[in-house]
């Protein structure tokens, strides 16, 4: 009897210590009323899962001019950044108090085991402000934190 319960113990340790919980990873970055938030947690070794979201905070609704992707996310070395891909398409929409708007969907990203950084950014103007006036916000996650 002993022998049946410290191996029914065994395996429960066993099988508890095989299942890791993907504990999500989110970072923020601010600049004026807009906040680039990401979201990112691993979903198998060498699969992560990003959500991506530009929040407004200002008072009053505003609209906003951007390429696809809005949010732009490549993983690479630290040493040399991967360039993000866009295409200007000129996609409006308007924001209002505390809106979320995630324009991509989730993303499936494939990771290398030399990929050490998810790189994220956000390019968007504010209508009635001219293009140079542009905002960028971006940011990284170091990929060991997942």
């Amino acid at each position: 009897m002993k022998v049946i319960t410290t191996l029914c113990v065994f395996l429960l340790l066993v099988m508890g210590c095989q299942r890791k919980e993907h504990i999500p990873v989110i970072k923020e970055v601010s600049s004026d009323f807009f906040t680039l938030r990401v979201k990112v947690e691993k979903v198998e070794k060498a699969k992560i899962k990003i959500h991506t979201e530009l929040v407004y905070t200002g008072d009053r609704s505003i609209q906003i001019i951007h390429m696809d992707p809005l949010i732009g996310a490549v993983v690479g070395e630290r040493s040399n950044r991967p360039d993000i891909v866009r295409s200007f398409v000129g996609i409006q929409r308007t924001l209002s108090n505390n809106e979320a708007y995630s324009y991509e969907k989730d993303r499936i990203m494939d990771i290398r085991s030399d990929d050490k950084v998810l790189y994220a950014e956000a390019i968007f103007s504010i209508e009635g402000e001219s293009v140079e006036k542009k905002k960028i916000l971006d940011l990284e996650i170091n990929l060991d934190e997942l």
